[in-house]
């Protein structure tokens, strides 16, 4: 599948939705659930062996000092997820 790419939006045409482009470097459980493509209304959707290195630190989203990993992780962040900060 190949993206398109329109400013720093993108068009995944796999999942058929809008992924910002500038994405938070690191990104807590709670928010990855909420803002991740392969999260829907609470369900996994992503790869079904996929591994993610977490440690302490800030999420780039809420701001919250918790175990963090990155966005690539959560399979990136929709479209919105500034509203969270």
């Amino acid at each position: 599948m190949k993206n398109i790419m329109n400013g720093r939006i993108l068009l995944s045409m796999k999942i058929h939705k809008l992924v910002d482009l500038l994405q938070p470097d690191w990104v807590c459980t709670e928010c990855g659930r909420q803002w991740g493509l392969w999260w829907d209304e609470g369900k996994y959707v992503g790869p079904v062996k996929h591994c993610a290195t977490f440690h302490d630190g800030k999420c780039g989203v809420c701001g919250n000092k918790k175990a963090v990993t990155e966005a690539r992780d959560y399979g990136y962040l929709k479209e919105g997820w500034h509203e969270g900060q």
